[in-house]
């Protein structure tokens, strides 16, 4: 299959965290020997990559608020939840005392709207990872965003047979693409030439909602298969957008009612009592020449670009030009930790067997006619960024957003067969004309 673009490698966000004062303990208990641990909350450590940079995509994306969740594994009469919306500084501390022996798992969530924060509080760690129910959804377009204000997680469990200091690291929900050029460099001379348009670029088919945890037991509170379940991969992912070798085999599990083109009430306090999509700007099984973006506010702005084609944005390339052109973009588009693609797929497919997991679309207009580019976006990484210096167009593109129909082809043998012969000696014909029956009628 010839190669429609090329990516680099990801680049991991740095994250600058601002936190609050020192929080003292919330609790005090008297009569037992207690100890002492003090909580580090900091942001994500920066990852080498091959990956370019660029000064005109900054992060300027921090912590605003952050709220813990706090749970025992004996007196779980105590589990609670600590709100910290005062951020003054680069690490929040938060001190806890407990009786010896106590075992404790923290989880820090940041910048999750005050009605998910709600919404999780008084949850028992159970409720946490009941997918099927999902009684604690974090719905990501339930103002659970910004582009300065992005849901982070962390964890950390401790025993209380010491005092001790733990750190908890915080990563981004999210992932994000930054596309530099499109280039237009078709190998079919027949392609040249055209007057080309770059309609839309959209992440499409992403999952709304995000369960808290993969698991029940405070025995995971160490690692992150916390939060991103199945492990992590080393080497065996080459099919990996990206490029990447190993990271998360992140994938959220369907829960009851769930459904691509489905819509749910989560049932929670304020804004979370009302419907919310399963899934944003979903194009599985949509018909031929259909994208369909649903996004709205800054949700359409996190997943689309769009360019005016009537009044001449987007120009691709120019009728009559035979050369190689380019456009520059200089666009990020914003992918939630939803609904993950946690293996490999190929976008080519039949109409019934086309995947439903999140995808990377370019629409052109190529002589006014719409063709799209769906690049599948395969293990997705929270907390990262995809640069991807240039696509390259360098083919003919599909009739369909969601994937590049797949072509079979059939050979049949038409042979004209000869006439078969049937010899008829003698045929009686006449009619009585009392009773006015055929007489004889044999054939022979």
């Amino acid at each position: 299959m010839r190669k429609i673009l090329t990516l680099l490698l990801p680049l991991a966000l740095m994250l600058p965290v601002s936190c609050s004062k020192d929080i003292e303990p919330q609790q005090t208990q008297t009569g037992d020997e207690e100890h002492t641990v003090t909580v580090l909350i900091t942001g994500g450590r920066a990852a080498t990559t091959k990956a370019y940079n660029t000064s005109d995509l900054t992060l300027t994306d921090g912590v605003q608020r952050l709220d813990l969740y706090i749970f025992h594994q004996t007196a779980t009469e105590d589990d609670r939840h600590v709100a910290i919306t005062e951020i003054t500084s680069d690490t929040t501390r938060f001190v806890i005392k407990e009786k010896k022996g106590e075992r404790v798992g923290i989880i820090a969530m940041a910048n999750l709207d005050v009605d998910t924060a709600e919404l999780l509080s008084g949850h028992t760690l159970a409720d946490f990872a009941d997918y099927w129910n999902m009684p604690c959804p974090i719905v990501w377009t339930a103002n659970n965003f910004d582009f300065d204000r992005m849901p982070m997680v962390g964890a950390a469990d401790t025993y209380f047979n010491g005092d001790r200091t733990v750190e908890i690291e915080l990563r981004r929900l999210m992932w994000r693409i930054d596309i530099g050029n499109i280039v237009y460099d078709p190998e079919d001379e027949r392609m040249r030439g055209k007057d080309v348009f770059v309609k839309n670029i959209a992440i499409t088919n992403i999952g709304n909602h995000f369960n808290p945890t993969m698991s029940s037991s405070i025995g995971h509170f160490y690692t992150w298969y916390l939060f991103f379940g199945n492990g992590e991969y080393e080497g065996s992912s080459t099919g990996a957008f990206g490029r990447i070798t190993d990271g998360f085999r992140f994938y959220t599990n369907a829960p009851s009612g769930w459904s691509q083109t489905g819509t749910w009430n989560p049932g929670g306090p304020g804004i979370l009592n009302q419907s919310y999509p399963r899934t944003i700007n979903n194009n599985w099984k949509v018909a031929k020449g259909v994208l369909n973006i649903d996004a709205t506010g800054k949700y359409l702005a996190a997943t689309c670009q769009t360019y005016d084609v009537a009044n001449g944005q987007g120009r691709l390339a120019t009728a009559g030009n035979t050369a190689v052109q380019s456009m520059t973009v200089g666009k990020s588009l914003y992918g939630f930790m939803g609904r993950g693609c946690f293996s490999n797929y190929s976008p080519v497919s039949t109409y019934n067997d086309q995947v439903q997991y999140p995808k990377l679309v370019i629409e052109l207009v190529i002589d006014g006619v719409s063709k799209f580019y769906p690049i599948c976006i395969t293990y997705p990484q929270p907390n990262t960024v995809y640069q991807v210096g240039t696509i390259t167009i360098v083919g003919e593109g599909s009739d369909y957003s969601n994937f590049i129909e797949q072509k079979y082809y059939a050979t049949f043998n038409i042979s004209v067969r000869d006439w078969d012969q049937l010899e008829v000696n003698n045929i009686d014909v006449g009619v009585d004309p009392v009773t006015g029956q055929p007489i004889g009628g044999q054939q022979n």
